[in-house]
């Protein structure tokens, strides 16, 4: 009897292991599991390790197989609003359980992936506007994405490169920054130091960021960037003149490394981002 309890205790905890690692992506949109889900699966499968009855196991594999079933897998892909010279992507989530808070998760994504053309944009009929989306990341606590484009207003010499970024927090849908991150003068102290580090960025463009930062000096960038740092991110506030007012910089966290943007001059591609480890720094 105590042999094929033992069986049954192993068989009940692969079967609890395989459920959590069976899931994987599918083709054409970016799958992740969530993690609520995932420690339910985990929490199976302590049970299972750790009950000294063939009944308990059972039990275990049997909660297992439901938390499985149950696994709702999060996906995101990108859409894209077109008019007159106006054309952005922007992310569509499918796969929340609740399908009314995931409707307000879409609306919520599409106001402030669209939010340039009221905050940039001098007339929206005139004036150029491409940008492109990126989900970095969706599952069902946030939902990451990346825009990158360009925008050419009217009497402008020649367009602008446009960088930014939205983090938000699927339950509350709240718009999370690099101040939920890190803190914000320690990445100020970063970008000005000798050991930062640009993204996707060749010697040129980090030799002449370099030169950028010794030419303006370091105490009047230092002011500037704490302020631009401290504004980052969604959500948008308005003016004194009642307008959408635009942060010069923003961030998200992909790999427990968070990217963070900086304006620079036009001649220098308008942005560039810096990208600092949370883990080894």
């Amino acid at each position: 009897m105590r042999n094929r309890r033992v069986g049954l205790f192993c068989a009940a905890a692969l079967a609890a292991a395989l459920a959590v690692v069976g899931c994987g992506k599918k083709s054409g949109s970016k799958v992740v599991e969530t993690s609520a889900e995932n420690r339910a699966a985990e929490s199976a499968a302590s049970v299972a390790a750790t009950s000294g009855s063939a009944e308990s196991s059972s039990a275990a594999a049997g909660s297992s197989a439901v938390a499985t079933e149950k696994r709702a897998l999060i996906s995101a892909k990108v859409e894209t609003y077109q008019k007159d010279n106006v054309s952005i992507g922007y992310p569509v989530v499918n796969g929340l359980t609740d399908s009314a808070q995931q409707e307000k998760l879409n609306a919520h994504l599409k106001e402030n992936a669209l939010s340039p053309i009221e905050a940039l944009l001098t007339d929206a009929a005139k004036d150029k506007l491409t940008v492109t989306a990126e989900v970095v990341s969706a599952d069902a606590d946030r939902v990451v994405v990346v825009y990158r484009g360009e925008m050419q207003r009217s009497g402008d010499a020649a367009p602008v490169k446009l960088f930014y970024t939205n983090t938000v927090a699927v339950k509350t849908l709240k718009d999370l920054g690099l101040r939920d991150a890190v803190d914000a003068d320690s990445m100020v102290n970063y970008a000005l130091g000798d050991a930062f580090e640009l993204d996707n960025a060749g010697e040129s463009k980090v030799n002449a960021y370099k030169a950028w930062v010794q030419s303006t000096g370091k105490e009047a960038l230092q002011k500037s960037l704490e302020e631009k740092l401290a504004a980052s991110d969604f959500p948008l506030k308005k003016g004194e003149n009642g307008k959408l007012q635009w942060p010069e910089s923003f961030s998200y966290v992909k790999d427990g490394e968070i990217y963070f943007s900086i304006s620079v001059p036009q001649d220098m591609g308008n942005v560039v981002v810096m990208k600092y480890d949370m883990v080894t720094k």
